[in-house]
């Protein structure tokens, strides 16, 4: 792109949060809940559309170089994510006390270091065994996806996309493979990749920036009716196809409407600099929340009246301040020397 887009930094903020937000809510509970487990999917369903925006528009118009455009992912997202889960790893096998959804399991490290998708006891679900990993399994398989695309022109890599994952998501539907690798693989979850992999594609054509205002007014309807049968829909579970279609249509609406008004936003720089933080906080949160949700609760008790939610708003603000710290002394700092690296090779 050709800068920032900094109403799209705030939307990654926003996602974050909202990610955060649910563990907060969820980690003191003994049991699941619908409303809180929600708004983190619909943190990661709007970090997916953000990203499938992204890429198209970091790509351009035209054909790209593929090994690169994986080269500079890998770089992105990898290193700091091995080491998150090294982390994971180690304190599992030897304070296993901190965790509710974590075991260490030698093999379902070397899985989860490759990005292999697997059945995870734990957790009871596909989740790597730094359970935050299951998204980013999402994204090197749109990644490589996207890099396989990288011959045809824009449209086409969108075009091909779409009906990939559309054919992915029916088989899924249609077959309910149980076996984790074709279960994780025909979801309906990439189909969020798609939605903003075609808000790229129209930011790029210049056709978002021309929609009539009644038709703008007409999304936001939409997003708004989408984001309240999101939360309003329950079968008893929270990742529910239904569910995510409302989550989906505020987020592509959301992302739309960030882009129509780039320019005509006030300037936050302490949620720019949370949308440039979003993956140093989406991977160092949990550890905010076990700190003071989980020790905090422990040493002060949860009967004491008032101190859930006051431990709640202290574990997002923890989380926060440690993202933003990873991503100043940490993140920035190695992606440059791993970018060096690979410049003078």
């Amino acid at each position: 792109m050709p800068g920032k887009i900094v109403s799209v930094q705030y939307l990654r903020a926003i996602a974050a949060l909202l990610v955060l937000a649910s563990h907060a809510l969820l980690y003191p509970l003994v049991g699941e809940n619908i409303a809180y487990g929600r708004l983190g999917w619909l943190g990661v369903i709007l970090f997916f559309v953000i990203s499938g925006f992204i890429m198209v528009s970091v790509t351009d118009i035209g054909r790209f170089d593929g090994r690169q455009f994986m080269r500079r992912r890998i770089l992105r997202v990898v290193p700091l994510y091995w080491a998150f889960t090294l982390i994971a790893a180690a304190l599992a096998l030897f304070a296993p006390q901190l965790f509710k959804t974590t075991s260490f399991d030698g093999n379902q490290l070397a899985l989860s270091l490759a990005f292999i998708p697997f059945y995870n006891g734990a957790s009871h679900g596909l989740h790597p065994l730094y359970k935050l990993g299951w998204t980013l399994n999402y994204e090197m398989f749109f990644y490589a996806c996207f890099a396989l695309l990288a011959m045809f022109t824009a449209r086409s890599r969108v075009v091909g996309l779409t009906l990939a994952y559309a054919a992915l998501a029916i088989v899924g539907f249609l077959l309910a493979p149980q076996s984790a690798i074709p279960q994780f693989y025909t979801s309906f979850l990439p189909l969020a990749f798609v939605v903003g992999c075609w808000i790229g594609l129209g930011h790029m054509e210049g056709w978002i920036s021309r929609l009539p205002k009644p038709v703008a007014i007409t999304l936001v309807v939409i997003g708004v009716a989408g984001l309240a049968e999101g939360f309003l829909w329950n079968h008893g579970f929270v990742e529910d196809v239904t569910a995510f279609a409302g989550f989906l249509s505020f987020s592509g609406v959301a992302v739309i409407l960030a882009l129509r008004s780039e320019g005509r936003l006030p300037r936050m720089v302490w949620l720019e600099r949370m949308g440039n933080a979003s993956y140093s906080i989406y991977l160092v949160h949990i550890f905010a929340v076990a700190l003071m949700a989980g020790v905090g609760l422990k040493l002060i008790g949860p009967n004491l009246p008032g101190i859930v939610p006051v431990v709640t708003v202290l574990a997002i603000a923890t989380g926060v301040w440690m993202g933003l710290l990873l991503y100043r002394f940490v993140e920035q700092p190695l992606l440059r020397k791993l970018q060096r690296q690979k410049a003078d090779q």
